[in-house]
């Protein structure tokens, strides 16, 4: 990810994104781990950590579809000594859906 040449698909199409990592070594109870996703293009977005749902919208409007907020999700409960990572787009109907943007983990500390 991300996705520098998206697949044409008719309206309605899902497209999966799937990656495995390791969870970060090092991690104290102070620490946050965010998954960042800070643009696509959609239908709707479903956004999975090892099979559970921690993320999903659906645009109500072609302006919402084609203009997306950044997303950013606390996923620090949910690692596992290994993860996947599946992100689901719907296309619209008159644009593809994609990941075009890095989708990154952001390690924060509350430490002081």
């Amino acid at each position: 990810m991300p996705d520098t040449a998206p697949a044409t698909a008719p309206e309605g199409s899902v497209i999966s994104y799937r990656r495995v990592f390791n969870r970060p070594t090092g991690l104290t109870p102070a620490d946050v781990v965010w998954l960042s996703l800070p643009h696509h293009t959609a239908e709707s977005i479903e956004i999975r950590i090892n099979d559970a749902l921690v993320h999903q919208s659906v645009h109500q409007s072609v302006q919402q579809s084609k203009t997306t907020a950044p997303i950013r999700i606390d996923i620090t409960a949910r690692l596992q000594p290994a993860n996947q990572l599946v992100i689901t787009l719907t296309t619209g109907r008159t644009f593809p859906a994609t990941l075009d943007a890095p989708v990154t983990l952001e390690i924060e500390s509350d430490a002081p």
